[in-house]
């Protein structure tokens, strides 16, 4: 997998537009942060969602303020409501990409979640802006232009359902 840091100045709602327009899109939530509604099964510090446009959940959105759905749990719809400011990363296993949001962890919780070569190359970042060091990630930034608002008037792609011939 392609781990792709990420700062604050990481639009998370971009990254999710791009990634769910790909596929299956699973979203690391730090469950104990403010606004996330998901079920109490769901007790672990990370808690990892799945989302995509393909579910046809009636009340899915993702917007500028966060991603909410009703998702499965054990054949049980319930409903999780995930503000950005409590996503630490999103991935996707059709790009591999993962984009981790480093400054969302204390120093402490991010050295038991990273191997040290990747923490010795993160150091540097909170230095510096993250374009100085991958321009690319530029289209995911928090300002909008004007050429992006041409790309939020898209409409998600709608798929039908399979069928068996």
């Amino acid at each position: 997998m392609n781990i792709i840091p990420a700062t604050s100045e990481i639009s998370h709602y971009k990254v999710a537009q791009a990634l769910l327009s790909e596929g299956v899109t699973m979203v690391h939530v730090l469950h104990d942060r403010e606004g996330v509604v998901v079920p109490e099964s769901c007790s672990s510090r990370i808690v990892h969602l799945n989302f995509s446009y393909r579910y046809r959940i009636d009340d899915f959105c993702v917007d500028e303020k966060g991603i909410r759905a009703s998702l499965s749990f054990g054949g049980v719809p319930q409903f999780c409501d995930i503000p950005w400011s409590a996503v630490c990363g999103i991935s996707s296993q059709n790009t591999d990409e993962f984009f981790i949001w480093i400054d969302a962890f204390s120093p402490e919780d991010l050295s038991s979640f990273l191997p040290p070569e990747m923490l010795k190359e993160f150091d540097g970042l909170k230095e510096m802006s993250i374009f100085d060091e991958y321009p690319e990630l530029r289209k995911y930034a928090l300002e909008d232009s004007e050429d992006d608002e041409d790309e939020d008037d898209e409409e998600p792609p709608v798929y039908t359902p399979l069928r068996f011939v």
